[in-house]
């Protein structure tokens, strides 16, 4: 057998040099349409595993995934990327009408400027959702490194991945019933909070639930002056 992607000569079901597959099967709309399917709803690997050792055991499986054992974990980035990805394509099914803002009637000069800045500042960050959401990993995996110094910085920004992807997984179920908008929902933040503390609960359980609202209102706290500044920006 010679190795179709590497040429090595071998007699194995795997090459030794590539690990490429001995015998691959003929690439047929059947085939291909099955591998997608499987690949999406294997409940050991990928996505769905990701989904439900976040739900189940989270603190197990960042553990696990810091610390190399990586074998079917989903890249915390690109799990990020299809949660927020499908949270847009549910946006976009079920779209709620925009309301026009009349930021005129406001009673002073000051009150106007600042409803202007929140205008621009919404009407940037509802453009730009996508990025503003997933860079959100950046100001969390921050207020996670200021209180719980266990990790470095950019060990902190692949838990944040997870928790802000799984986050807005349940995020989709409540804008189904709430209808709030994605950073103005407080069940994302209420899970945000949920997850924090699970993946760093320690013995003293009341400790670890209060540290991690400590990290909300970091995170919070920095996602306002973000705001400010896009609003800034943009008058």
């Amino acid at each position: 057998m010679i190795c179709r992607s590497c040429n090595q000569e071998h007699n194995n079901n795997f090459c030794p040099n590539c690990g490429e597959k001995r015998d691959v099967e003929k690439i047929t709309l059947t085939s291909m349409m099955s591998y997608a399917f499987v690949s999406v709803t294997n409940m050991d690997k990928g996505f769905l595993l990701n989904l439900k050792m976040l739900l189940l055991k989270p603190q197990r499986i960042t553990s696990e995934y810091l610390n190399g054992k990586r074998k079917g974990i989903l890249n915390p980035i690109s799990f990020l990327i299809l949660s927020v990805t499908l949270y847009l394509v549910v946006l976009e099914l079920f779209k709620i009408p925009k309301k026009p803002s009349d930021i005129s009637k406001l009673p002073s000069r000051t009150l106007e400027t600042l409803g202007n800045m929140s205008y621009k500042a919404g009407q940037f960050i509802r453009t730009y959702l996508k990025f503003f959401w997933i860079l959100a990993i950046i100001p969390l995996g921050l207020a996670q490194k200021l209180i719980f110094r266990k990790y470095n910085f950019t060990e902190h920004l692949a838990i944040s991945s997870f928790i802000i992807g799984q986050a807005t997984l349940v995020g989709i179920i409540s804008y189904l019933i709430l209808r709030w908008p994605l950073i103005f929902d407080p069940v994302i933040y209420i899970m945000i909070t949920w997850m924090v503390y699970r993946v760093f609960r320690t013995n003293n359980k009341l400790d670890s639930l209060l540290l991690a609202f400590v990290v909300l209102f970091l995170f919070i706290l920095q996602l306002i002056l973000i705001t400010f500044l896009i609003g800034l920006s943009q008058v």
